[in-house]
């Protein structure tokens, strides 16, 4: 129902919106609570003893309680046995040997705030689950089964509504239930549908009037093609996938760390959308594009690279107490969001047991972990090389030449040799003496180490101090106290990564990353490994330039190496010699010609190492190996690779055999278009989730994607071209009193869903409406603009207002603080993979769109808009601002108050057509539920 432009606007006081808190549900207590369980608490509360006679073990005897009544009082951790208990604050104190984590305590107070959920585990009284089938559970349930391709259904009844297949389909169980299709939506309806589903934009008042004046039976259908063709398009489908990798450029923890250049992959998944990238391609570029060609952006991107930076959007910690423990962590959200982004699974549910509903052993999930921990964080260069090698190559000629004239050796010889034989290096292991043949052992990355560049020892500076790039060991078990490493440099860096910690901190940490910085001479760098015995680490070396490094061997020992002579390496530095000005001033010509690099958080390959099963999840109890490879229940085999087996992994998931990846990301398709998807759990296809309303649909719409070449465009244009899009969402009278017993839910799509937009949709429409919205692609995001209200550390200087105008998806994802606008309209916040944003109705949403500094900024520039074209009435102004809010012409009624609605307020500003009349006007109709949702 369309709200009364008359309503009066409360004077309400702005209220703080803070950051939401991560969710507290099923996924929450398998994730985080059911692993304390298991690990503190079952073995004294399980089908074999029950002290206090309390089981902790199944859901329905937990929830019977024990002697003393029930273990918590589900919304109050003040009343709650279970929170007091663990807290050591009364008589009870559990578990008896010690005192948990706070951070454990934390977790479980959290979650009987939250209402204590715990999943239905199937145990009964006797408190004995099915035993654990992987194979036996795969072939029991739907989506683990071999897509066939259904026929569709022959349709005897509403043939005249049959557009599709689609509808074939979706007419035949409507049938059943005495239901069909709604009427068509009417036009300007429909054309305001398609714009926000797919480019998440209103139509301007002249591309209504001109689909309105094409009377042609292709019109709808061009409308379609344009904006499946518009870079907008692109941008509002982005986003829905950056909800799903839980994007985000900075860290959060303590002081919300900067993810370095994150934007780069929010970019890439846009391009990658608007060129419709295969979605088989989509997904191996994320998953391995480190390991693949190059595909090329028009600006030379690599966006094969570039899109690994899926992996590293997760929080991080600074400094943790147990680095093991935080990498183990790390992982863990990795995999999650893998599984529930693309698989549809709930895979980190089996990190502490085999999974309690769905085919998915621990053994599963450890095959994965070794896959992750056997890649590496690398902040890539992902510019295209092509001409900054063609000016190498010049410059080579150039300082041959040079170096005949001043008599001069090539640099980066052989490496100078240390004393053979001393007592040090007689009693320490030889980590690597480079050779010729160290490029086989050692993983390099950009320019600056490149093969080409000449064999002898590394050294990044051979070429040219511009060059960047990365020199890496491979992976190895601290055994020994000390690291020594014979190091040359100017500008670069020595980082000992520990269990992949990237935020290499004081005061546990910071001698894991030093400097370079002593230039020619080849110095011994100590890293004191004495704390973290028997961990894995790798050594980088790190040249970001205008900086170079050069190292001639690592050992490993028991004390650090006593000083030596210092042996001296070639500085690519150029000589001052009048006799060669002319050459040193070319060989400088041609150096500040190459382009600075592109850099992009990626994935790097190491050496491939399996992880043992964590028991009960923990890192200081090691089972049996889990050798590198995707779920059992696909049926695959341990990869053979020495790598990572990232690539190994990615062309598993996406052969089309896979039962999951088409069935999931067609559903994502539908849930957008339809406001639900045919599985309404779009992240869940197990046990946990539901099944899908329409399975042969289902089945069939996955078979086709694959028939399309995996083209989501075309799936677009399927879904949004049939008739069950295009009915209206009000069904006719009588198949309303029929659906409210046969279809209360709407699940059989008896007539289009309305929706309400998302926080972005809503704050994109304002800027069009006001006129200041600038559809700049790409690039940084412009900074928040923050309240007083949120503080902390880490808070970035605030940004503009409005954005400078750009679109919400290049805002700054700052994860300690979110757009407080967002926040109220449910924008998730980026924990892991979220497929189904909550439509929440609470009163934070109306005192932002009514107090928001934002909201009235573009109500007013709207006005100035309004009274910008020259020689209209008032009424013209209302007739036109309601086609641009709404897509429609005012009624009677509503354009005659607008304009008595305007007068009024015009007369208490004291001038008539006032512009704060007009922001008054623009302000309202900013506020009518009918700008936030479409039909």
């Amino acid at each position: 129902m369309r709200i009364s432009i008359l309503t009066v606007l409360a004077l309400l006081s702005p209220s703080a919106v803070v950051r939401a808190a991560e969710p507290v549900d099923n996924d929450y207590f398998e994730k985080k609570v059911r692993p304390i369980l298991v690990a503190n608490c079952v073995s004294c509360h399980d089908a074999k003893k029950q002290k206090g006679g309390l089981r902790l073990d199944a859901k329905a005897e937990f929830a019977k309680g024990g002697e003393s009544g029930p273990a918590v009082k589900p919304g109050d951790p003040a009343k709650s046995q279970l929170v007091a208990a663990v807290g050591y604050a009364g008589e009870v104190k559990m578990p008896p040997k010690g005192k948990l984590s706070d951070a454990d305590i934390a977790v479980l107070t959290e979650w009987v705030r939250g209402g204590a959920p715990w999943p239905n585990d199937g145990a009964g009284s006797a408190g004995t689950s099915a035993k654990f089938d992987l194979h036996a559970r795969a072939k029991a349930h739907w989506s683990f089964a071999t897509i066939k391709r259904p026929q569709p259904p022959q349709i005897t009844n509403h043939k005249s509504q049959i557009t599709n297949e689609i509808d074939r389909f979706l007419l035949a169980q409507l049938d059943k239930a005495d239901l069909t299709f709604a009427p068509p939506a009417e036009k300007r309806t429909l054309l305001r549908r398609i714009y926000f589903d797919l480019t998440g934009l209103p139509p301007t008042p002249a591309e209504i009037d001109a689909f309105l004046k094409d009377e042609s039976p292709s019109a709808y259908e061009k409308v379609v093609e344009k904006l499946l063709a518009s870079p907008q398009y692109g941008e509002r489908w982005g986003r829905h996938w950056l909800d799903l990798v839980r994007y985000a450029e900075t860290q959060g923890h303590e002081f919300d760390f900067e993810i370095p250049d994150a934007w780069r992959y929010r970019d890439y998944v846009i391009r990658a959308l608007n060129a419709d990238v295969p979605f088989d391609q989509f997904l191996t570029e994320q998953i391995a594009g480190d390991l693949l060609p190059p595909r090329r952006a028009p600006d030379g991107t690599n966006d094969a690279l570039a899109a690994t930076g899926f992996w590293w959007l997760g929080e991080a910690k600074h400094s943790p107490v147990d680095s093991r423990a935080e990498f183990a962590d790390r992982i863990d959200n990795q995999i999650d969001v893998f599984g529930k982004a693309v698989l549809g699974l709930t895979i980190s549910c089996a990190r502490c047991h085999d999974h309690k509903f769905d085919p998915i052993a621990t053994k599963d999930y450890y095959a994965l972990f070794g896959v992750l921990s056997s890649s590496r964080y690398n902040r890539a260069d992902v510019s295209d090389p092509a001409p900054t090698i063609k000016l190498l190559d010049e410059m080579k000629t150039a300082r041959a030449e040079l170096d005949r004239v001043l008599g001069l050796a090539k640099p980066g010889a052989d490496a100078p040799r240390s004393p053979q034989g001393t007592t040090w290096r007689e009693k320490a292991v030889e980590f690597e003496r480079f050779g010729g043949d160290w490029q086989k052992r050692w993983f390099t990355d950009g320019l600056a180490f490149r093969p080409e560049a000449g064999d002898g020892f590394p050294h990044s500076g051979q070429e040219s101090r511009k060059l960047v790039g990365a020199l890496r060991s491979p992976t190895f078990a601290i055994d020994k106290p000390y690291l020594a490493v014979r190091v040359a440099g100017r500008s670069a860096r020595a980082r000992l990564v520990l269990n992949g910690l990237q935020l290499i901190q004081d005061p546990i940490y910071g001698g894991l990353a030093q400097s370079i910085n002593h230039g020619e001479e080849l110095r011994w760098m100590v890293f004191d490994l004495r704390m973290w015995k028997g961990q894995p680490a790798y050594l980088e070396l790190l040249d970001d330039g205008p900086g170079w490094v050069a190292i001639a061997e690592a050992w490993f020992a028991d004390a650090p190496p006593p000083s030596e002579p210092g042996a001296k390496v070639r500085s690519p530095e150029l000589p001052a010699d009048p006799n060669a000005d002319k050459l040193i001033a070319r060989v400088r010509e041609i150096e500040a010609k190459i382009p600075d690099p592109r850099r992009a958080p990626a994935m790097a390959d190491g050496n491939g190492i399996n992880e043992h099963v964590f028991i009960r999840g923990s890192h200081k109890n090691l089972g049996t190996e889990a050798p590198r490879a995707t779920l059992e229940a696909f049926g695959r085999s341990a990869f053979a690779t020495t790598g990572s087996g990232r690539l190994e992994l990615a062309r598993t998931v996406t052969d089309p055999s896979n039962p999951l990846v088409a069935r999931v990301i067609v559903n994502r398709l539908w849930k957008h278009h339809f406001g639900e998807g045919l599985v309404r759990s779009p992240d869940d296809f197990g046990l946990q989730g539901q099944r899908p309303t329409h399975p042969e649909l289902l089945d069939w719409l996955a078979t086709e994607l694959v028939t399309k070449k995996w083209s989501l465009k075309s799936m677009h244009r399927l879904m949004v071209l049939s008739t069950a899009y295009r009915q209206s969402s009000r069904a006719t009278p009588e198949q309303t009193v029929k659906a409210v017993t046969a279809d209360p839910q709407n699940k059989l799509l008896h007539r289009q869903n309305v929706k309400r937009l998302e926080a972005e949709a809503i704050r994109d429409s304002i800027l069009a409406v006001s006129g200041r919205l600038d559809l700049k692609m790409g690039g940084q995001g412009a900074p928040p603009s923050l309240t007083d209200h949120q503080v902390g550390r880490g808070r970035p200087a605030s940004g503009p207002l409005d954005g400078d105008g750009r679109r919400s998806v290049y805002l700054q994802v700052r994860r300690n603080f979110i757009n407080p606008m967002f926040t109220a309209f449910d924008y998730p916040t980026p924990f892991t993979a979220i497929g189904r944003r909550t439509v929440s109705n609470v009163p934070a949403q109306a005192l932002v769109m009514l107090n928001n500094p934002f909201v009235l900024q573009q109500a007013e520039l709207w006005a100035k808009r309004a009274l910008a074209a020259p020689g209209q009435k008032p009424e013209d102004r209302v007739r036109q601002m309601y086609a641009t809010a709404f897509g429609r012409e005012p009624t009677n009624d509503e354009r005659t108050s607008a304009v008595a609605f305007v007068a009024e307020q015009a007369a208490e500003y004291g001038k008539p057509d006032h512009p704060k009349a007009w922001a008054d006007l623009a302000h309202v109709l900013l506020n009518a539920k009918e700008f936030i949702f479409v039909e």
